[in-house]
């Protein structure tokens, strides 16, 4: 049974100690830094939404993940976990927690670099806020995936990195017209991504980005909830 309640309480405890962890802070901040460092002097349009796309997507995709995953880790780290289990605290209780906290930095942080890089005079805000919101959903249920399975916070840090940068990354080292790419990768909520800003900045719809991101978000769910029957919080 969810309590809003408890989950108020244990929102409140997370964003405490969230700013007692100069790691997850650094990430939080490093993308903006480099936001201030690259676009000084910047004028060209396209290099500006070149750059605010792969810094945004970075933002969502590394911190989205992140910050839950080390969250989770560290409560197990710190044998915290299992007492908040075996409490009257709820696993969904607990998980909700952690997404409210997760999702709020990270869209804030994607807030800060739209300001800071300028995006107002290029895209409509109402969109970019609408990409920024659900592109955080499918990204936390994976980074919560991955806390599920580390028992530390640096065997967190250290699986969740890879995985994130090869979602970046991976697209851009295969040609755009294999089997790969143009069939299985471009639908995937990080690819989704990019489409869906593109097609904000364009002024096309982008409604049908947004729908396969929340899908993605749905089967990530499903593929959570596996995950948890079979391991559990506190394992």
């Amino acid at each position: 049974m969810i309590s809003m309640r408890k989950i108020e309480a244990l929102f409140s405890k997370d964003m405490k100690t969230i700013f007692q962890n100069v790691f997850i802070l650094s990430g939080l901040l490093i993308m903006p830094v480099i936001a201030i460092m690259f676009t000084i002097g910047l004028e060209d349009e396209e290099a500006i939404i070149g750059l605010a796309d792969f810094l945004i997507k970075m933002n969502i995709l590394v911190n989205g993940a992140n910050i839950i995953c080390v969250m989770i880790a560290e409560e197990k780290e710190k044998h915290t976990l299992s007492v908040l289990v075996a409490s009257t605290v709820s696993a969904a209780d607990f998980l909700i927690s952690k997404v409210l906290v997760t999702g709020i930095l990270t869209f804030l942080s994607n807030v800060l670099l739209f300001f800071i890089m300028g995006l107002g005079a290029y895209l409509p805000i109402a969109p970019f806020l609408a990409m920024s919101a659900v592109a955080i959903l499918p990204v936390t249920v994976v980074g919560a995936i991955i806390g599920i399975l580390c028992k530390t916070q640096a065997a967190a840090s250290t699986v969740v990195a890879p995985v994130m940068m090869l979602l970046v990354f991976l697209p851009m080292f295969l040609p755009q017209e294999s089997f790969f790419v143009d069939k299985v990768f471009r639908y995937v909520f990080a690819e989704q991504m990019t489409y869906g800003l593109a097609a904000v900045y364009h002024g096309e719809p982008y409604l049908l980005s947004l729908g396969i991101i929340a899908i993605n978000f749905v089967v990530l769910a499903v593929a959570f909830g596996l995950v948890y029957k079979k391991r559990g919080l506190a394992s």
